[in-house]
């Protein structure tokens, strides 16, 4: 079974969220940098950490980063018309 990245960030805190986001739908996933080695490199591509998934989630994952991001798009906010809520 071979696991592709779905996702990278330079940002621990991010890459884990990214991956209690997943899990919470049930996408099997780990997380895999070059950071945490005995010599690690903390910039650049180096320095990113990677959120892998098994090949077979690879369809699913995209799908719900893709909704992820829409959401985070979306204005948090109505405009309310005629003083009405």
């Amino acid at each position: 079974m071979s696991w592709q990245s779905c996702y990278s960030t330079p940002l621990e805190i991010q890459a884990h969220i990214v991956k209690g986001y997943l899990e919470n739908f049930g996408v099997p996933c780990i997380l895999d940098s070059d950071r945490f080695g005995m010599k690690p490199l903390t910039f650049g591509a180096l320095g990113e950490i990677r959120v892998l998934v098994r090949e077979d989630w690879a369809h699913v994952a995209a799908g719900l980063l893709r909704g992820r991001e829409e959401k985070e798009r979306r204005p948090r906010w109505r405009l309310l018309r005629g003083g009405k809520r």
